[in-house]
């Protein structure tokens, strides 16, 4: 599985700024996007490292550079003395351990693999910070942009990694409900499965999802795939995808839904 790394293990240490003790604290990216949705700002000590990264982060820039950044270490989440950390679930159990010894909560969620999933996400996030009510709208407006639209062209994300969404993925869940028929089961494709530059070019999709950009050895294989796409001409609608609206649930799938049906729509 490619695209739902955001809940690995995030190692570092607090930059910057001390934590003020008693708050909050999340060291996932994908809670982040939550919190910056519903948290009362004063109620957050500090947030994942990962969510500093305008080009990879869920969570708004501007929102994310006003908290002090923490990693998943036992010991500097302890030092920082938070009343409640919210973790990724494949956060070290030894970590949530240690954290349960010092005294300090921990609550801890996973990937969700469908927009209701995440819905459910979102509410049990906000039950866990007091902010029901603003769960509760939040995840209105996820199920309201979600909402079944019917266009019955075919279409791929294309990650910029070169692996493709499929079924059992939330992005899949995403391309059916804008209307769209995800070709990666026509390929025989897996979950999240390489996609050979071969069968595309044969068989290429209506709609082809990919990223607006990449970095390091990733940049240069998605220049490689535009070329490819290039020789086939119009067979592909080749349409540019800012690549971290795959990487969580939570009010990115409104975002998400959001391009998905303008390129349906037109």
């Amino acid at each position: 599985m490619k695209r739902l790394f955001p809940l690995l293990l995030l190692g570092g240490c607090m930059q910057g700024a001390t934590v003020t003790p008693g708050l909050i604290v999340s060291n996932n990216p994908c809670i982040d996007s939550v919190l910056a949705e519903i948290a009362d700002p004063a109620s957050v000590g500090a947030i994942s490292e990962w969510s500093r990264d305008p080009d990879s982060s869920s969570a708004p820039p501007d929102w994310a550079s006003r908290f002090p950044a923490i990693g998943s270490g036992a010991e500097e989440l302890i030092a920082a003395r938070p009343r409640l950390v919210l973790s990724g679930a494949y956060a070290s159990s030894g970590t949530n351990r240690a954290l349960a010894r010092a005294g300090i909560k921990v609550r801890s969620f996973g990937v969700p693999a469908a927009i209701a999933e995440s819905e459910q996400q979102v509410a049990d996030i906000a039950d866990a910070i007091g902010r029901s009510v603003q769960g509760r709208a939040l995840a209105k407006k996820m199920r309201q942009a979600a909402a079944p639209s019917s266009d019955g062209r075919s279409a791929i994300i294309w990650t910029s990694g070169g692996f493709v969404a499929g079924a059992g993925t939330i992005q899949d869940e995403m391309l059916g409900r804008a209307g769209f028929r995800n070709a990666s089961a026509a390929y025989g494709l897996q979950q999240w499965d390489i996609l050979p530059e071969d069968t595309l070019v044969r068989h290429p999709p209506d709609v082809s999802f990919m990223p607006a950009k990449a970095r390091g050895e990733d940049a240069r294989a998605l220049a490689l795939r535009r070329r490819v796409l290039a020789h086939i001409g119009g067979r592909t609608r080749i349409v540019s995808f800012p690549e971290q609206l795959l990487n969580c649930g939570g009010p990115s799938v409104i975002e998400a839904m959001a391009i998905f049906k303008s390129v349906r729509s037109s």
